[in-house]
C-alpha cells in the first residue's frame, strides 16, 4: 500500500510540474537574441523613410500608418512618440515588445498610460528593441 501511495504522489508532482513549465511557455514570450529575431533594418529604415518627421510633444502617441508587416516582423501597432516611433510586435503574454527607432536615443519620459516604464536595448545606430510593463 505504501508503495501505490508514493507512486501516485511523484505521478501527481510531475503533472503538476509540467502543467506550471506548460503555462510559463504560453504565458511568457520567448527572448530574443539581442531583441532582434526578425529585425531587418533596410526593411525598418524604409517604413520610417516614408513617415512623416516623429512628434517633438513629450506626450504624444499617435498613431501613424505603417505596414502590418515589416520584413518579417509582424506589427501590431505603429505609433509616433516624442521624437521617434515604436511598433509593437506581434508578442504574446504579459508584456508589451517590438522596436523603436530614437535618431538622438530614447529617453526616460516616455511612458504613458498606455506604454509603462520601457526598458530599451539598442540595437543599431538609431534602432532598439523595446519592452514594458502593463
Amino acid at each position: 500500500m505504501r508503495v501505490a501511495r508514493w507512486s501516485w504522489i511523484v505521478g501527481i508532482a510531475a503533472v503538476d510540474g509540467l502543467v506550471v513549465a506548460a503555462v510559463l511557455l504560453v504565458v511568457q514570450p520567448l527572448p530574443r537574441s539581442k531583441g532582434t529575431g526578425c529585425f531587418d533594418r533596410a526593411a525598418f529604415d524604409q517604413v520610417v523613410a516614408r513617415l512623416p518627421p516623429p512628434p517633438t510633444n513629450q506626450d504624444a502617441f499617435d498613431r501613424v500608418d505603417a505596414p502590418d508587416k515589416i520584413g518579417s516582423c509582424r506589427i501590431n501597432e505603429s505609433v509616433g512618440v516624442q521624437d521617434g516611433y515604436i511598433f509593437y510586435s506581434d508578442s504574446m503574454g504579459f508584456d508589451d515588445s517590438g522596436w523603436g527607432y530614437f535618431p538622438t536615443g530614447p529617453n526616460d519620459d516616455l511612458g504613458n498610460g498606455s506604454w509603462e516604464s520601457p526598458q530599451f536595448k539598442q540595437i543599431d545606430g538609431p534602432w532598439y528593441t523595446w519592452t514594458a510593463s502593463w
